[in-house]
């Protein structure tokens, strides 16, 4: 009796370990087709020295989850029919195949003869193990930064075909969080009108449920959401209120003592903003509210300190950060005097040219006198020559000019004893005074009426004119002079 039991044990064993190893030693599976891993395609088994396919009549979770267990790839998320990894080649080998789950190998489930079926290859019966979920791919459009209340588009995709599941969204800090169910292996999040607290880092994983277990995939790689705020680059003018400001080629040029006015404005959403005036050396001159999308900066009395050139900024101040536009292009102020003080200024300066030169022709009148009494003593007649002969020796020239100012003074003549034989034509000094005196002053008023018109060609006349009797002082007495010095 002893001896029956312990053989019917021995065969109980060896019947165990020839099912046991016939998956590992004899019936080997692997999960291939098109779109496979090394977790998830078209389950075949190898038997007769062949692969062949397994019919999806019956198939589900169970049947998936112990082929997921015997490949080590986890637990079973998805058993796809109709050859959704595309059809095999071959026999088919298993038909009707039913698990409980917790078989260790797909030959230990219930099944029909192995090769007998009544299937097509348009059955063949897949798996898709949680092993089999790789890392999610996560992209945004556009791409970088975005604009302010700008739409975005964020894709997660997996490469496992699964369609089960879902995609999370979210975000690396924060309670930001959205889901959907792919129809595909990829699915689109879209987020509308883009707000400061969208920004961040972004990424996406998969997640299946199956018998109230969640599988999830590993987590994507991170993507940066930021939004760019690009503040329209602002106008700036310039006026002037009492039209003290000319435009030229060198800039604007302003008047000194008159004001002037930078106006600075933008068109833009963030109306609650404010300029800034800068100068040339990029110091802030000034700082004022934005007023209806403007601001004015205004310069009472304009002083050569201000020349420089200008321009404006606008800055936005939001509780996260700091806008600011672009400079605006420059407009160089430059200072300049009033016509009337330059005016005043060339009037002062030719006053004094003109005194300048009167005071220079001042001068002349002596000489003329003198000139004009010699040729007037030069007049005596040919025939007395003796007495010609005397006033020629005399000292002609301090004579006469004691004679000029003695007249001038005293208004009193008396004839030299000299001259009182002789029979010249009005000889005395006092006749000869009053000639030159008309003589004088005559020229002299011609000399005023023509200095108005052109003062340098007066001057040069007059030289000419004083020069003129100089050289004719002998006149037609010329040859007795030189006949008296010869015969002395």
């Amino acid at each position: 009796m002893k001896s029956i039991q312990q053989r019917n044990l021995c065969l109980t064993l060896v019947c165990f370990f020839l099912i046991s190893s016939l998956p590992a030693a004899g019936f080997p599976i692997r999960l291939t087709g098109s779109g496979s891993t090394r977790c998830s395609g078209r389950v075949e088994m190898f038997y007769n020295s062949d692969w062949g396919t397994v019919c999806d009549d019956e198939w589900d979770l169970n049947e998936a989850d112990v082929v997921c267990r015997q490949l080590n790839c986890g637990r079973a998320l998805s058993a796809p029919k109709e050859a959704f990894f595309g059809e095999g080649t071959g026999h088919i080998l298993l038909d009707e195949v039913d698990c409980s789950g917790n078989e260790a190998s797909l030959i230990e489930c219930l099944a029909r003869e192995m090769g007998k079926h009544d299937c097509k290859h348009s059955e063949d019966a897949g798996v898709i193990c949680s092993e089999s979920l790789t890392k999610p791919s996560i992209s945004m459009n556009p791409v970088g930064e975005v604009n302010l209340d700008q739409s975005v588009n964020i894709t997660c995709s997996i490469s496992t075909r699964i369609y089960e599941g879902s995609f999370i969204l979210r975000k690396t800090s924060g309670p930001f969080k959205m889901i959907e169910w792919p129809s595909q292996n990829s699915v689109t999040f879209n987020i509308h009108k883009m707000s400061f607290d969208n920004e961040g880092l972004y990424l996406c994983q998969y997640r299946r449920k199956i018998s109230g277990r969640e599988f999830k995939s590993p987590l994507s790689d991170s993507i940066s959401l930021s939004i760019a705020v690009r503040l329209q680059q602002p106008s700036i003018s310039l006026t002037s209120p009492n039209r003290g400001l000319v435009w030229s080629p060198e800039g604007a040029e302003v008047t000194r003592g008159y004001s002037f006015v930078f106006i600075c404005s933008i068109n833009c959403s963030y109306s609650e903003g404010q300029f800034f005036l800068i100068s040339s050396d990029s110091t802030i001159v000034a700082t004022k509210p934005a007023v209806n999308h403007s601001a004015s900066f205004d310069f009472p009395i304009a002083e050569y300190k201000h020349q420089g050139s200008y321009s404006c900024v606008y800055e936005v101040r939001l509780p996260t950060r700091r806008l600011n536009s672009t400079e605006t292009g420059a407009i160089r102020v430059v200072i300049k005097l009033t016509a009337g003080i330059l005016l005043l200024l060339f009037v002062v300066l030719l006053v004094v040219c003109l005194v300048c030169k009167r005071g220079q022709k001042a001068k002349q009148p002596v000489t003329l006198v003198q000139t004009q009494l010699a040729a007037t003593v030069g007049s005596c007649h040919e025939d007395d020559r003796e007495d010609y002969v005397n006033v020629c020796s005399v000292d002609t020239k301090g004579y006469l000019k004691e004679e000029t100012v003695r007249v001038e003074e005293e208004h009193i003549y008396e004839a030299p004893e000299r001259y009182k034989d002789h029979d010249c034509d009005d000889p005395t000094p006092d006749s000869n005074f009053r000639k030159t005196k008309d003589v004088f002053f005559r020229q002299e008023r011609e000399e005023q009426q023509e200095e108005t018109s052109q003062v340098e060609n007066d001057y040069d006349s007059v030289i000419q004119q004083l020069n003129e009797p100089t050289l004719d002082i002998y006149g037609n007495n010329e040859d007795i002079y030189l006949d008296l010095q010869f015969s002395e």
